[in-house]
């Protein structure tokens, strides 16, 4: 195409688009006698609160009805819907007006009357208690028209006193225990938030000491604000209290029905029930083992009801992971009334399930493939809720550019791996039982996998590997995995005269297919606040990995000066990994991320680096997305000749992403990024110079990329593209690293070179 040309189908496309604005008036569809709304403010008048932004962000909120939806300031959905005409079917209007369009807020649907009041309550619930909101209606041209909110707070009240008027019952001494730890503080601003969340603190220490019955709605909180700006509170008991949510109840029978459904609760109720350690276990298929249920029900007969104790046991029955649904119910014994018999009934999963996975990758250093898993579980193996998995998977890579004749890339890949897994729901060990009370089943995984990785012209890489592992979660934003026992043996095979001739140029790829074990374990802990809700959330990962510390000390050296186990050296490490980013929720639609990951390896003894299988690498669609996968380092050395295997890696890692996210519209969403980072090894290798973590240098070994992505977000997939350059390449002279200069979007060959499409599934962080 010839620039003439260019110029005009942009100036014909530019006409279209002029006559598609002009056609598509934002009032077009609004009736004669009203106004198209575009929305509302809130002004203050006299002195602003001090926390006057949140207020009014809380008042944003309740404020209906919400005007049209915009992108990029740009009304486009109502456009759509003014471009076409009532529809009388399927077809080109029906799009226009019922998917791709949104009609017009009227300003007749606005209620500006009842939303002042509804926003004039709001302060008067913060402490305001003689505000006033008025409303105004602003006409803006002939047909649209937005509304100004008013609000002039007046004097704040604070909390001058909080008193607890009870009497001398045991319900009244229990409140009145509970003042010593009251949310409700003197002088601080009044908030009925903070009364209800009082109330709600009394309740749950009371459901603590027995009394089931009570609620919050039992509680009053009066109010006398006759103190010249000062309010005093009084929290007594609702005479209106019924005489069950006035006692405590301790527990009596505390009965399972494990194999329940709707469709026989009648012949299921009448089973006959089997006592298992104070529990009355109602299974007359067997289908699970009483021991299983002995870890979870922490309420016990003769034992006072606390809520604690039931929110556990309902959460440690549904974490088992073997019930779809988990019921508990609750009824006062006939003749008792200071008792409570407990029921839970449980519906269980279907016991067996196979499930198919397809994926497809594409990688920035030009190869795409594909997999295929197909994975049986057995949810209930040996009847002990157990999980038994099964795997198989197996896919290929190609490459589809990037080849050059003088390089040699391997060809073709191939994956094959199968794994059988084994998770027990609790700590499982011979020498003693261990329970951790916390609301999650601790667990125990135990795992036996083969992995073939064959590159079809240069070698064969099987991997067998044997976990044993503990997983337990201390809270809702707290896990640990720990493995005491973790074996990977690493056996080459046929390898070829290609490989060998790649191996001349360049030793250290060796240690992509040595053969030998990896013998220790590792641990791994996890802290995660993440939530919807949060505009500040954080996750935190670290992770210890070693190797050989334990047969280091008792195995000797060899005649070489190493130490192996039957002709096979073993790998002697130690490795630490950090990864902590933080999420900032700017605004409703737009989340800033910065992530800063740390890894340091220490190989010693029989390794002079990691294992390939332990190292770190750099690039790619998770990492710094302007360079290729794997290809970027270590430190400044550049490999012009293999560098299309993608295997650079390094003993030490250091890597920075900051991301701004925004929703756009629908189902997508936009990025713009910047990732900076390296990765080095710990010791000097003469092939690689450069290539060595050096305290004094590794800041200017640093490599930094920019990009702008756009994601595709339909809740179950998330397809995620992200075009990315380099801004600074640390392989290049000193002085010559930032090519901030050198970039020409303009350029082809530059393009070619520097610009880096990322297509991949998930977010990167």
């Amino acid at each position: 195409m010839t620039i003439g040309n260019r110029h005009i189908i942009i100036l014909i496309l530019a006409t279209l688009f002029a006559i598609g604005f002009s056609a598509c008036s934002t009032t077009k569809s609004v009736p004669e006698n009203d106004r198209l709304y575009t929305g509302a403010n809130i002004k203050w008048d006299g002195r602003k609160p001090r926390d006057y932004g949140t207020l009014t962000a809380a008042m944003n909120s309740q404020i209906r009805p919400n005007p049209n939806r915009k992108f990029a300031g740009l009304p486009f959905r109502l456009w759509f819907y003014n471009l076409g005409k009532k529809p009388k079917g399927k077809g080109l209007n029906y799009l226009l007006r019922e998917k791709w369009g949104e009609p017009p807020v009227l300003l007749s649907s606005a209620k500006p009357d009842y939303t002042a009041n509804v926003l004039e309550q709001y302060l008067v619930d913060n402490g305001f208690f003689q505000a006033e909101v008025t409303s105004e209606i602003k006409n803006k041209g002939k047909k649209k028209a937005s509304i100004t909110y008013t609000a002039v707070p007046n004097r704040r009240y604070r909390i001058k006193s909080v008193t607890y008027v009870t009497d001398s019952s045991d319900l009244g001494k229990a409140v009145a225990r509970a003042y010593s730890n009251s949310t409700l503080k003197l002088n601080r601003p009044f908030r009925l938030d903070s009364v209800k969340a009082e109330r709600a603190r009394i309740h749950a220490r009371l459901k603590e000491q027995g009394y089931y019955y009570f609620t919050p709605d039992h509680l009053l909180v009066e109010v006398d604000s006759t103190n010249n700006g000062m309010v005093d509170l009084f929290v007594t008991i609702k005479e209106s209290t019924p005489a069950p949510a006035r006692r405590p109840y301790r527990m009596k029978n505390i009965t399972l029905y494990p194999d329940y459904s709707l469709e026989n609760d009648s012949a299921i109720r009448r089973g006959t029930p089997f006592m298992y350690n104070g529990i009355r276990i109602i299974d007359s298929t067997k289908k699970f083992r009483p021991s299983v249920f002995d870890r979870s029900i922490f309420l016990k007969p003769d034992s006072l009801y606390r809520l604690s104790e039931h929110e556990v046991t309902l959460r440690r029955l549904t974490d088992l992971g073997t019930f779809k649904f988990v019921k508990g119910q609750f009824r006062p014994v006939r003749g008792d009334s200071t008792r409570l018999n407990a029921s839970f009934f449980l519906t269980p999963y279907p016991r067996r399930s196979l499930s198919v996975e397809l994926r497809g990758t594409s990688k920035s250093n030009n190869f795409v493939g594909s997999e295929i898993r197909l994975t049986a579980r057995n949810r209930n193996w040996l009847h002990a809720a157990n999980l038994l998995e099964l795997s198989v998977s197996g896919g290929m890579e190609w490459q589809v550019g990037g080849n050059s004749p003088t390089v040699q890339t391997g060809g073709n890949s191939y994956n094959f791996k199968t794994e059988v897994a084994v998770t027990i729901p609790r700590f499982w060990q011979p020498l003693f039982n261990l329970n951790v009370r916390t609301p999650y089943v601790p667990r125990t995984r135990i795992s036996l996998s083969y992995e073939l990785f064959s590159r079809s012209q240069l070698y064969n890489l099987n991997a067998y590997t044997f976990q044993f592992q503990y997983i337990w979660r201390k809270t809702q934003h707290l896990e640990h995995k720990w493995s005491p026992i973790a074996i990977t043996y690493v056996l080459p095979t046929k390898t070829t005269p290609g490989y060998d001739s790649i191996l001349l140029n360049d030793p250290s790829q060796r240690a992509a297919i040595e053969k030998q074990f990896i013998l220790g374990g590792n641990y791994n802990v996890t802290y995660n606040t993440q939530a919807d809700n949060r505009v500040h959330s954080v996750y935190l990962n670290g992770d210890l990995d070693y190797s050989g510390n334990l047969a280091g000390l008792f195995v000797p050296k060899n005649s070489s000066g190493s130490k192996d186990i039957l002709g096979s050296t073993f790998a002697q490490f130690i490795r630490l990994s950090a990864d902590a980013r933080h999420y900032w929720k700017l605004t409703r639609k737009m989340t800033w991320i910065n992530r800063l990951y740390a890894g340091y390896g220490i190989p010693y003894g029989n390794s002079s680096t990691l294992p390939f299988v332990k190292q770190y690498f750099i690039g790619g669609s998770s990492s710094l997305r302007g360079f290729r996968a794997r290809t970027l380092g270590p430190g400044s050395f550049r490999d012009t000749v293999s560098r299309f295997l993608a295997n650079e890696a390094g003993d030490v890692k250091l890597e920075y992403n900051s991301e701004l996210r925004a929703k756009l519209t629908g189902i997508f969403n936009g990025a713009v990024f910047i990732d900076a980072g390296n990765i080095w090894l710990a010791n000097e290798v003469p092939e690689k110079p450069g290539s060595e973590f050096k305290t004094s240098s590794f800041l200017s070994q640093i490599a930094v990329d920019a990009g702008v992505g756009l994601r595709v977000d339909a809740s179950i997939l998330v397809v995620r593209l992200d075009l990315a350059f380099p801004l600074r390449k640390p392989w290049l002279p000193a002085n010559e690293r930032w090519v901030i200069q050198d970039i020409k979007f303009g350029d082809p060959d530059w393009r070619k070179e520097n610009l880096i499409l990322n297509i991949a599934i998930g977010y990167p962080f």
